[in-house]
């Protein structure tokens, strides 16, 4: 990750990983790459502290550790860890530049009488605040990592925003998430995470706690071991039938040699009688968006990126950027044919929506006129390719193909943005902080919109890239199981996307 983008703080339960290997928390710790490795209070295990120590060469932070206020510094990003709110009040001076405090202390409570909420730990951190001279950015493990929240204060009189970011695993109905936090100098902060049995063996689809000591037990001991095997090596082992050898097979490969594995020889949506695919991404406010204030499309043909942005959205001018969209499309192709990851379940849904309801003049040209197509649909429902990543979120597929996202647009995320959207729409905090309130605290909040929409535009081109690794890899079938050529196409790996 290049400096820029910020340090990456790599969060963790001990019971998330409790049960995995030796082998699995160095893939952790190699998949990540994070600079800094925080261990949450809950659950704390010094079992697991030492293996992790011993998996990470780096600092491991345990806020179970000695009552003191550390400070660590990585990528020109300074972070100041608390074992205990209380001891903010008389942090050392290198902990008073840290842009980021970390103390799992800092927590919201809700009054059992009044039903208000309040912020654990808030008076030493507004204390801190004061000597500090701004607000950090707080991060806790006492909150999962999708917490994202401002808190409200006052410091010599002045309002202050206390920004508070949760960093524990998040909670899933299988495995916890593990989260790893990119976090700018300036308090911004993006998450990426993966289910915690996507590491080691367990990596590689079909194979669980079971599977992995049975292939073990059989000197399959990594996932390079396993895609060099056949599917017939594989069924020889008990308990794994023809289909799940080559679910194994198929998914070994791909995660070790990092491309797409084509399983069936239904062809990529567009036909190639189609128009070109143009390749779009939608920024809105939430899973049910009442704004679109972010359209971004690129087009290979012309390798052309345009956006359509409304740098100062409300609930009350929703539709201008669907019109200015609909508008240039209708203008500039007859016939489109557009291209976005899982667009049938969100992207095409709600503009077809914003379509209906603020530029109903263009709606029969969207229905009858725009075709609309869905390549995590087609390779992931359908089942008809198995893509490299540790999960099928874009960007998890496009960065194991090799793209390259750095810099701002690194420490960005589209649930953070999503929640910024949001804060701007209600316009609460920020209005009541820009006469004199703290400008770092606002910062950390406000909208960038010149990184939106360079963060957009790699969200296009990476969906680019990740097509046209899916239409150029080759078809594998059965009879690839015994000889085939285990060289990756050059073509799916896709780079230079630093500069977006």
């Amino acid at each position: 990750m290049s400096e820029e983008a910020g340090a990456e703080l790599l969060a963790l339960r001990c019971d998330a990983v409790a049960n995995r290997g030796d082998a699995a928390l160095r893939d952790v710790c190699d998949y990540f790459k994070p600079d800094l490795v925080y261990i949450v209070r809950e659950s704390s295990d010094v079992r697991v502290v030492s293996r992790l120590r011993r998996a990470f060469d780096g600092p491991v932070v345990s806020a179970a550790g000695p009552a003191d206020v550390r400070t660590e510094t990585a990528a020109d990003v300074s972070f100041a860890f608390a074992s205990s709110a209380a001891l903010l009040e008389n942090a050392p001076n290198d902990a008073l530049s840290a842009e980021y405090v970390v103390c799992d202390d800092i927590e919201p409570t809700t009054d059992a009488v009044t039903l208000e909420a309040s912020l654990a730990g808030r008076e030493p951190l507004i204390r801190y605040s004061a000597q500090a001279g701004g607000s950090p950015t707080v991060l806790t493990g006492a909150l999962e990592a999708s917490y994202d929240h401002v808190w409200e204060a006052t410091v010599d009189d002045d309002p202050v925003g206390l920004s508070v970011r949760g960093v524990a695993p998040l909670r899933r109905s299988g495995a916890a998430e593990l989260a790893c936090l990119t976090c700018d100098p300036q308090g911004s902060v993006a998450v990426s995470s993966v289910p915690a049995d996507r590491f080691g063996l367990q990596a590689v689809a079909g194979v669980g706690p079971t599977t992995a000591e049975r292939l073990r037990s059989n000197g399959y001991d990594t996932r390079a071991a396993v895609a060099e095997a056949s599917e017939t090596d594989l069924c020889s082992i008990t308990g794994i039938g023809a289909s799940t050898a080559q679910e194994i097979v198929h998914s070994a490969r791909a995660l070790a040699e990092s491309r797409v594995i084509r399983r069936t020889v239904e062809p990529v949506p567009p036909s190639p009688d189609a128009a070109t695919p143009l390749f779009v991404d939608i920024e809105t406010d939430g899973l049910q968006p009442t704004v679109i204030p972010l359209i971004g499309v690129y087009d290979p043909d012309r390798d052309e990126y345009v956006d359509f942005v409304d740098t100062d959205p409300s609930r009350e001018e929703p539709g201008t950027v669907i019109r200015e969209f609909v508008s240039w499309l209708a203008a500039e192709y007859d016939s489109p044919s557009l291209v976005a990851w899982n667009g049938h379940s969100f992207d095409y849904e709600h503009i077809a929506r914003f379509v209906a309801r603020y530029a109903p003049e263009y709606h029969d040209f969207w229905r009858e006129n725009v075709s609309t197509y869905d390549p995590y649909d087609w390779a992931v429902r359908r089942d008809n390719a198995v893509l490299p990543g540790r999960t099928n979120r874009l960007e998890d597929v496009a960065d194991a193909l090799g793209c390259d996202r750095s810099g701002a647009t690194a420490a960005l995320d589209g649930k953070t943005l999503a929640e910024r959207i949001r804060r701007t729409l209600e316009d609460s905090r920020d209005s009541r902080l820009e006469a004199g309130g703290d400008a770092n605290a606002v910062a950390a909040a406000a909208i960038d919109w010149d990184v939106v929409r360079r963060y957009c535009e790699a969200d296009v081109r990476e969906l680019a890239a990740v097509y046209d690794a899916i239409s150029a890899a080759p078809i594998e079938t059965a009879e690839d199981a015994g000889e085939r050529d285990r060289t990756t196409n050059d073509s799916t790996t896709q780079t230079g996307l630093a500069d977006f």
